[in-house]
């Protein structure tokens, strides 16, 4: 039924799994009930989602490093009844009263613009969505996924493993972070799908063996930068990336990516408008039955429905009026052959209203002055860096995103450059 790393769980793991939760002191009364659960082992942690899914119960995954007092905080806000840790270990109630009127997912955003939410969604909902990625993508049909990401988020649980489970397939959960390991799993599977983080995806394509291509690489919840991109094009087969958020799940798939901030189209049950054209992108709305969700995210469609994706609203800088989109300053910086890693966001200032900052990774040390020279022969005045940094890693949340608001909030470790 899948594999985690090099072992396989049979169809019988999970019936096995399913008796001992169904005489289980808290699981076995599950309906109506919310479970946390934070585990290091996947195929528990899927059991245990799989059997509340089917038994009317409520499903919080909690990433597995998250200390034990910091899980009880997360489940304790996301409302729910019984955190589960490890398979055997005694669980926690934690004295939640109301019950689940309709048993749901709970998920919560990425917090790159705040303090993160928590999100529900119903198991049917789940169902509709995975029931139309199926209907419109159909190409990894006779591929093997291998999900090198957490199944504690949408993307790895609901794309990876559930899409997976509903064509037939066994995907492969790859929990062990050694580069060696996932890239044996790759060459040894010639037929695989990667699902991973663009971070990860950039690692294995520069550490992938020459002359040797990838067959078919997913990627999601970032944009690739420009040169991360070209790059991933000239070692894969298939590119493909989905655009989605925690309220609605995956939105649009492209099964053919060309361009970096081309996400693709919408899934078939749902309804998305948004931006004109380049001059005049627009918040990117999704309808859902009577549900609308405003997605924060500023993007437009093609003359082909291509839905292409411009910036985070919250992340589009504004310099005297004029609009700085990080993608458009990021792309130009990595440009730099010694500049690996490059992230644009904004500080308030007192003339413009706000400034471009600069924080990047390079192989040495580069004085200020050379990235602004650099910039000010590709980029307009007002899009040019004006704090620039020099660090030896850009920090990264769980789910490999970074969170440009807490750069935004954060204290300059140079001086402004004049």
């Amino acid at each position: 039924m899948i594999y985690v790393n090099d072992d396989f769980f049979s169809h019988e793991f999970f019936e096995r799994s399913n008796e001992a939760f169904r005489s289980h002191p808290e699981l076995g009364s599950c309906a109506g009930k919310r479970f946390a659960v934070c585990t290091e082992d996947p195929a528990y942690l899927l059991a245990v989602c799989l059997y509340l899914k089917a038994n009317g119960g409520s499903f919080y995954p909690i990433f597995a490093p998250t200390p034990r007092l910091a899980a009880k905080r997360l489940a304790t806000r996301a409302q729910c009844h019984v955190l589960l840790f490890e398979q055997g270990q005694p669980a926690m109630s934690l004295q939640q009263e109301r019950d689940d009127d309709v048993a749901v997912l709970v998920q919560t955003s990425s917090g790159t613009t705040g303090e993160p939410k928590v999100i529900t969604r119903s198991w049917s909902s789940i169902d509709e969505e995975v029931e139309s990625y199926v209907a419109k993508f159909k190409k990894p049909n006779k591929m093997t996924p291998l999900i090198a990401c957490p199944i504690t988020h949408s993307y790895g649980l609901i794309a990876g493993v559930f899409v997976a489970l509903k064509r037939g397939q066994s995907p492969v959960i790859i929990n062990n972070i050694n580069p060696k390991f996932l890239l044996k799993k790759l060459m040894t599977t010639p037929d695989h799908l990667l699902y991973s983080s663009p971070a990860l995806i950039h690692s294995v394509v520069q550490l992938y063996p020459k002359g040797q291509q990838l067959n078919a690489v997913m990627t999601s919840g970032t944009v690739l930068p420009k040169a991360w991109f070209e790059a991933l094009r000239a070692k894969a087969k298939h590119v493909f990336q989905q655009y989605g958020c925690s309220e609605a799940g995956c939105i649009a798939i492209n099964s053919d990516t060309k361009a970096a901030n081309h996400i693709g189209t919408p899934l078939g049950h749902l309804k998305v408008n948004a931006g004109i054209d380049t001059s005049r992108p627009g918040e990117i709305v999704v309808q859902k039955g009577d549900d609308i969700i405003f997605t924060k995210d500023l993007g437009y469609f093609d003359e082909q429905g291509q839905l292409i994706f411009v910036s985070r609203a919250d992340d589009m800088i504004n310099v005297s009026g004029l609009n700085v989109y990080p993608q458009d300053v990021e792309n130009v910086v990595l440009e730099i052959a010694e500049i690996s890693e490059a992230v644009v966001f904004k500080r308030s200032d007192p003339l413009s209203g706000e400034r471009v900052c600069l924080q990047f990774v390079a192989s040495n040390a580069l004085e200020p002055s050379r990235i602004r020279k650099w910039c000010s022969t590709r980029l307009a005045s007002y899009q040019l860096p004006v704090d620039i940094e020099q660090c030896t890693v850009i920090e990264k949340m769980a789910n490999g995103k970074i969170n440009r608001n807490a750069l935004s909030q954060s204290k300059i470790s140079i001086p402004a450059i004049g």
